[in-house]
């Protein structure tokens, strides 16, 4: 800031004004060394280059001051012409001052305006970006809602073959369901005799099955594979186990996940009919399907040697029903179920040579 204060004449000056006047030079007033002082602050300050007009009318001012001097020093005109030029000096230096407020005020303006101008495109930055991640959002809300309604879609037609597949197989008297358990059997022709190929007519069947398992995702499944009392033993255990895991992997190419699924041979055990009889013997050729419930761990304890599995699971209801072997004509042996799928006569009926197992 300029400084517009007026220079006050010191003592210093006054005696050397004095001392001029004694020695016969006429020394300049009090008020002339006050107005030279002021110009020479003009001249040589800010105020040359803020407001050179101002100091153009103050160097006018200050000869008419000294021209008085020259003239008549001391007087009355002198005194007033100098008031003048200091004036003038005064007036220089302030309209500088009030100039380089100005200046100052423009660049404070100037740089506001900037830093607004900056505010202002972030903010439509900011405002351009959110709008996008907004409209990605409704987009990306709009494509899970569709799945979503995909999704519940396909449940429900998955719900609607499920249960129309139940339905199949219970008028078939192929399901029914043991202490929360669903049991699915089933026999007749499912393999060639002796071998553990599916037929076309297993393969059919199975399909239906797999439909009905799509209604419980979470729950563990058995496949217990059994034969009927004909051969050796051991070649029927062995072959009941190849059977069942025949079934298992056939479900699981018809999309059965197979972390749910375990293949179990019984062999001859838990006959459901009489091995005296063709048509008993072919009610004990099946294969049992069992969904058991969430999270059941019975089956482990359950399984016989020669088992295989994908997950655990649960064979429980094969204990339940027990392991002893029914001999021919045993009248404990129990009768040939309402569930089976299919009581026609024996496919797999022995050869001459009964040998093979079955």
């Amino acid at each position: 800031m300029l400084n517009t204060r007026r220079t006050l004449y010191f003592p210093g000056l006054v005696a050397l004004a004095l001392g001029a006047a004694c020695g016969g030079a006429a020394a300049p007033s009090t008020e002339l060394l006050t107005a030279r002082h002021a110009y020479d602050e003009a001249r040589n300050g800010e105020a040359a280059r803020l407001n050179p007009t101002g100091v153009h009318e103050a160097a006018k001012a200050m000869q008419a001051a000294e021209a008085a001097h020259k003239d008549d020093a001391g007087s009355q005109r002198e005194k007033n012409s100098a008031y003048i030029a200091l004036r003038k000096s005064e007036i220089a230096i302030a309209g500088a001052s009030e100039a380089l407020a100005k200046q100052e005020q423009q660049r404070a303006d100037a740089t506001y305006k900037a830093q607004l101008e900056q505010h202002s495109q972030q903010a439509e930055q900011q405002r351009s970006q959110y709008a996008q991640q907004l409209t990605q959002t409704e987009v990306q809300l709009q494509q899970n809602s569709q799945a979503l309604q995909q999704r519940q879609q396909e449940l429900q037609e998955a719900k609607a073959e499920a249960d129309k597949a139940q339905a199949e197989l219970r008028n078939a008297d192929a399901l029914r369901e043991e202490e929360g358990r669903m049991i699915i059997s089933l026999s007749g022709v499912l393999f060639e005799s002796g071998g553990n190929s599916l037929s076309k007519l297993a393969e059919r069947r199975l399909d239906t099955v797999a439909h009905a398992l799509a209604a419980y995702p979470d729950r563990p499944i058995v496949v217990e594979g059994y034969t009927d009392s004909q051969g050796n033993e051991d070649k029927n255990q062995q072959l009941s186990q190849r059977r069942a895991d025949a079934v298992r992997e056939y479900l699981q190419q018809r999309g059965v996940d197979p972390e749910r699924l375990r293949a179990v041979g019984k062999g001859e055990a838990n006959p459901v009919a009489s091995n005296d009889t063709a048509e008993g013997r072919a009610s004990n050729r099946r294969v049992e399907i069992i969904v058991d419930r969430v999270n059941d761990t019975r089956s482990s304890s359950n399984s016989p040697p020669g088992a295989s599995s994908a997950a655990p699971a649960s064979s429980g209801a094969d204990g339940a029903r027990g392991t002893s072997r029914a001999a021919p004509g045993s009248t404990t042996a129990r009768p040939a179920p309402e569930h089976s799928v299919s009581r026609a006569p024996a496919a797999e009926e022995p050869a001459p040579s009964a040998g093979v197992a079955r």
